[in-house]
């Protein structure tokens, strides 16, 4: 099934977000390969969540009766839940790690979130995204009415790094050095 996600954000955006305007794609090249191959997350996926998971630290002085708090890091998490489809290339790149049970290197890929409704413009099929290294997470497949679903967790590594992403070609640019 092919989604045209560029038709989606022609008009401006009016009200609430929707969760398809922000689409994500997963690398799901072999590990080690140079180039990389987005693939959508999206038919047969029935949660994707973005939990920045933001991470705090209080201090009280003497000389106060309340405690001072700051974020002080993030421990940022995408849960996710989907239906054992291998006809998806996305599905079927997270089943993988998963019923391999692989591990390090192995377990991660770069993952990217598509803002449709920030069009990059006089850019086509463009939009504003961020990407960052992912380690793919799958905790259980289980059986969902006779059906296999699977679920786990996209768990950060390393930072988010801004650019565009162009829905035709499904490339990924970087518009900001990585922090």
């Amino acid at each position: 099934m092919k989604m045209n996600l560029q038709h989606f954000a022609a008009e401006p955006q009016k009200g609430v977000v929707g969760r398809w305007q922000h689409p994500g794609y997963i690398n799901v090249a072999a590990s080690g390969t140079e180039t990389a191959t987005y693939e959508l997350l999206g038919f047969g996926v029935t949660q994707l969540d973005d939990s920045p998971g933001a991470q705090t630290s209080s201090k009280r002085y003497v000389n106060q009766k309340s405690a001072t708090q700051t974020v002080s890091s993030y421990e940022w998490t995408a849960p996710l839940e989907f239906d054992l489809i291998r006809s998806e290339k996305a599905i079927e790149f997270l089943a993988d790690i998963g019923e391999n049970e692989k591990t390090g290197s192995d377990a991660e890929t770069d993952y990217v979130i598509v803002y449709l409704e920030k069009p990059v413009e006089s850019k086509e099929g463009s939009f504003e995204a961020k990407r960052r290294r992912v380690a793919v997470e799958i905790s259980e497949f289980s059986d969902n009415d006779g059906e296999i679903q699977g679920s786990g967790n996209l768990l950060g590594v390393g930072e988010w790094v801004k650019g565009t992403f162009d829905t035709k070609t499904k490339t990924f640019t970087e518009t900001e050095a990585a922090a």
